[in-house]
């Protein structure tokens, strides 16, 4: 009998030397081949936000070694192949002890598995419950033995075994049984772990009979490594009873928090692995709990659902994004993603508008608009109010959210219109722009929440735009694309910095406010309540609504939408540098801030009775100096209007002379100017012209002025060479004058200075004009002579 079982054992061994020889010598295999991974996405510090099945309904992650616990590891190997990195695959004496207690003495079946075994069995899926299949099975651990590493090996192990029910890999076991990554396991959790992969069905934490298995195993393991001298080595603590109870999570406790989120990052193609975002949980648990509290104050108006998306200015990561109120109501269709439904955003994109309007050097911040009806073919806009205010500077227009300047804003705006700028923006317009002509500042259109936050941090990147980004470690795969000038893009947010905030009760007066850029949209119909506004870092949009469409004539951005806003800008770390930064001129920016009359919005004149500072782009805003208030001499006598101005017979008054259209707007707004009383008698042309105008003395007019420019054609860059001098004579009584060119402003000198301008190739007229209102012009023609500065050969292809 012995001699017959020796003659087996020998042939089995010899037949798996043939095999593991042929496969010995076999490509290198996949050991992941086939290997499906479910999906874990974790917040920015580190908390499973979510855990989803695999395709084949699996709970499965795969882990490098270095990221599992080391107790986890050596706890493993000491109650599954203490030998593993010794043997070969096979444990031989294990085989000898196994066969000689289970085939000669016919006793207790015993293993003799290596884990480099499991893992073929696993691997290959392999049925080892007969001798055929245990010999391919032995032969598979020799072929993955042949040609990975042991640390390979073990990690793949620890990937594929099995942890009770539909849960596979320790990754997603440690997530699922403790809520914790495998790298954080204490020693008692990796004790528990380590039993439960011999017999996965029987020791499964999923039932309470598992349990109770799975700790009778677990403290015999706790036993066997009491006895182990590396207990210490590996960072055990002692003090800590290893037999106490261990509390074990299920799969009903397998978070789902910020859904919306979650499920935007699928449909990105982020479906399977290990994914680490930009999302700051604790601050997107305290957005969802002020959400509903505020909601709860607003039932009564029937108001029932909001979303809120929150970004980091900077690198647009997400830190918070609430879809709906409630994922799981039906009522409110709260699976629906508020963040990303297109939805009208009513006046909400007013401020790109202007910031276009202050690039194409149409107007400055300060700039006079009227506030009055308008037909524009069939498109009759109207104010929300649906009154006029006559005269209104850009800054208050935007800030009051006045629809009339701005579709006239809209209507002048070229290269690019605001059709192709939102284009170029990646708005989904999905018709011609005469479709929406007019109507899109209006809000005649629709976008997402997200393409909106979007839009509004390029106020404060300087005019960049990139693309929202996810991940903990922002993605600079794709460049920023520069679609506003720095300049519009500043004057723009401090326009919308002077935006009063919604003042909501007095904890508002008790606290300390930081400045906040904001603006509110309503959309038509009152379907839509949107406040979107910039702080520090921060860019927070909240939208308020309903799903369906259906009306609300409570849904108005500034009373239902800024107090939610404003309640959440208060939940967000206070950074008073960054803030400081936000609202800052840089000093690489073209801005200058001068005095401008408060009245007229232009330069003031000598009897401009006040100013204010402001800003304007040099060479791109459109400044003049004001002509409104001028003063009339008065005879003393009479009180009528003298011809010309006599000490001590005539006083000089001072009255707003504004042009006609304003004039117009002024009377319907309700505003009475004191009128200049009529002359005393007809007067002379002569006396009419009381003051000199300018005479320009250079450059002359008609001439052409050749402009030197050095180009170096490595860098492709011009260098400046040449300026041309401007000067004029003026009348005794000026004290300033301002150069334009192309009514673009250059800049101011007194009399007898010169001004040098470095002039830009065409036609030019050029305009000085004074503190008296006295006007000159002279039209040049400037060309370019280029001088090349390196010897390049450059050859041009379309």
């Amino acid at each position: 009998m012995l001699r017959l079982l020796r003659w087996l054992l020998l042939s089995v061994l010899a037949l798996l030397m043939l095999l593991a020889l042929l496969l010995g010598f076999s490509s290198k295999p996949d050991l992941y081949g086939g290997y499906q991974q479910g999906r874990a996405y974790f917040a920015a510090n580190g908390e499973l936000l979510s855990l989803q099945l695999a395709d084949d309904q699996r709970y499965r992650l795969k882990l490098p070694l270095q990221d599992i616990a080391p107790a986890l590891q050596q706890a493993t190997l000491l109650y599954e192949d203490r030998d593993f990195y010794q043997h070969f695959g096979l444990d031989v004496s294990a085989i000898a002890r196994a066969f000689w207690q289970s085939v000669v003495r016919q006793g207790r079946r015993q293993g003799a598995s290596t884990i480099s075994m499991q893992l073929a069995r696993l691997r290959y899926k392999l049925n080892t419950s007969n001798l055929a299949g245990k010999l391919r099975q032995v032969a598979y651990a020799l072929y993955l033995e042949r040609h990975f590493s042991k640390d390979q090996l073990l990690e793949a192990y620890f990937n594929y075994a099995p942890y009770g029910g539909n849960i596979e890999g320790v990754a997603a076991a440690s997530l699922i049984y403790f809520g914790k990554e495998a790298a954080d396991l204490t020693l008692p959790e990796a004790l528990a772990l380590s039993v439960i992969p011999q017999n996965p069905n029987l020791r499964s934490p999923l039932s309470n009979n598992g349990q109770q298995q799975l700790e009778h195993a677990r403290q015999r393991l706790t036993a066997i490594w009491q006895q182990q001298p590396e207990a210490v080595k590996l960072g055990s603590e002692p003090q800590l009873p290893l037999d106490l109870p261990l509390h074990y999570f299920t799969r009903a406790d397998i978070p789902q928090l910020a859904p919306h989120f979650v499920n935007q990052l699928r449909q990105q193609g982020r479906q399977q692995g290990r994914f680490y975002t930009s999302l700051q949980l604790p601050l997107q648990q305290r957005f969802e709990q002020q959400l509903s509290r505020y909601l709860k104050r607003q039932q009564a108006k029937g108001i029932n659902n909001a979303s809120a998306l929150l970004i980091k200015r900077s690198t647009l990561q997400v830190l918070a994004w609430l879809g709906s109120a409630d994922f799981n109501s039906e009522a409110i269709a709260g699976q629906v993603d508020g963040v990303t439904a297109q939805r009208s955003p009513g006046s909400a994109l007013k401020p790109f508008v202007y910031a276009l309007a202050l690039q194409q050097g149409l107007i400055h911040p300060q700039s006079l608009l009227t506030d009055l009806p308008r037909r524009y073919g069939s498109f009759n806009p109207e104010n929300f109010d649906r009154q006029f205010t006559g005269p209104v500077s850009a800054t208050t227009a935007l800030i009051n959210s006045r629809n009339l300047p701005a579709v006239q804003l809209q209507a002048q705006l070229q290269q690019p219109d605001f059709y192709q700028w939102l284009a170029t923006a990646g708005v989904p317009l999905n018709q011609p722009a005469s479709h929406y002509g007019l109507a899109l500042v209006l809000g005649g259109m629709e976008l997402s929440m997200a393409q909106l936050v979007q839009l509004y941090a390029m106020l404060g990147n300087g005019g960049l735009w990139q693309p929202l980004a996810w991940q903990q470690q922002p993605d600079q795969a794709e460049q920023p694309q520069l679609l506003l000038s720095p300049e519009a893009a500043f004057l723009t947010l401090d326009m919308l910095r002077q935006h009063p905030r919604v003042q909501s009760g007095l904890l508002s007066e008790l606290t300390v406010q930081h400045p906040v850029a904001w603006k509110t949209g309503t959309s038509y119909a009152f379907r839509d309540a949107w406040a979107i506004g910039l702080s520090g870092d921060y860019v927070l949009a909240v939208w308020l609504g309903n799903f369906d469409g259906s009306s609300n004539p409570n849904l108005v951005g500034r009373t239902a939408a800024g107090p939610l806003f404003f309640e959440l800008m208060a939940l967000l770390p206070d950074n008073a540098p960054e803030n400081t930064r936000l609202f800052s001129a840089a000093a690489s920016l073209n801005l200058k801030k001068v005095p401008l009359c408060r009245r007229s919005g232009d330069l003031p004149n000598k009897y401009c009775p006040q100013t204010e500072p402001g800003w304007f782009i040099p060479g791109v805003s459109p400044i003049k100096v004001s002509e409104v208030h001028r003063a009339v001499p008065v005879d003393l006598a009479s009180g009528l209007r003298a011809c010309m101005h006599q000490p001590g017979l005539t006083e000089l008054k001072v009255f707003e002379f504004w042009p006609s259209e304003v004039s117009k707007a002024l009377q319907q707004a309700g505003i009475v100017l004191a009128k200049p009383p009529p002359y005393q008698q007809a007067c002379p042309d002569k006396l009419l012209l009381s003051r000199q105008p300018p005479q320009i003395r250079s450059p002359q007019p008609q001439l052409t002025y050749l402009v030197e420019q050095q180009v170096n054609a490595d860098a492709d860059k011009k260098l400046a060479q040449q300026k041309i001098a401007l000067q004029a004579s003026f009348d005794g009584a000026v004290t300033q004058a301002h150069w334009f060119a192309n009514n673009r402003y250059l800049g101011a000198v007194a009399p007898g200075e010169t001004l040098f301008w470095q002039g830009q190739p065409g036609q030019v007229k050029l305009t000085v004009v004074d503190d008296l209102g006295g006007a000159a012009s002279v039209t040049i023609r400037v060309s370019e002579a280029a001088t090349l500065t390196a010897v390049t050969q450059q050859v041009s292809s379309e």
